[in-house]
């Protein structure tokens, strides 16, 4: 199946040109080396049905200035972004560009914090939550870390709301919680 290729050596801004909600291979190659072309085609058929893009960029020379800006010194070369448009690296052979378009497919739908020196996570500390690092941070909550103010009055709400006795005692608000959890086969 041929694919009309992204770029023939013209730079490209690579973000413009993501697949929406998917990782995206941009795959550089010489169209003019049979062995090239069927190591794309075999990328091709084990891509068939997959969630990932496909962008293929066609090089004579390797000089050209898209494959100088990005340090493509071999082909055939495929630079993998995630579904936020992230590099998730660089794969000179089958195995390992696949496995890369795996964890670029892996990435949560939903970003949140990651990184203990982003600034946010200290904020989050600094309102007395009492995590170590982000990875802590249970999942359920874990949506509203990159809004630190909003997380903590959520969790401000919860503690009034749930771990506070009102109309049910905190106990019969457990029971309850417990309960929908398990119908809806929720681990919360």
């Amino acid at each position: 199946m041929r694919q009309t290729p992204l770029s023939t050596g013209a730079d490209v801004v690579f973000t413009d040109h993501l697949t929406p909600e998917q990782p995206t291979i941009f795959f550089f190659y010489r169209p003019s080396s049979t062995m090239e072309q069927q190591y794309f085609e075999g990328i091709q058929a084990q891509l068939k049905g997959k969630p990932v893009g496909l962008q293929v960029i066609h090089l004579k020379t390797g000089e050209e200035p898209i494959a100088k800006k990005n340090e493509i010194v071999t082909t055939p070369t495929a630079l993998i972004f995630d579904r936020r448009g992230r590099l998730t690296g660089k794969a000179t052979n089958p195995d390992e560009l696949m496995m890369l378009a795996r964890q670029a497919g892996d990435v949560a739908r939903i970003d949140w914090l990651t990184d203990p020196a982003d600034p946010r996570f200290e904020a989050l500390r600094k309102m007395g939550m009492p995590f170590k690092s982000p990875q802590q941070i249970p999942g359920i909550m874990r949506t509203m870390s990159l809004k630190p103010e909003a997380m903590a009055m959520v969790q401000q709400l919860a503690g009034m709301m749930h771990f506070a006795d009102g109309a049910l005692t905190r106990r019969q608000k457990e029971l309850v919680a417990t309960y929908v959890s398990a119908l809806n086969r929720c681990k919360y």
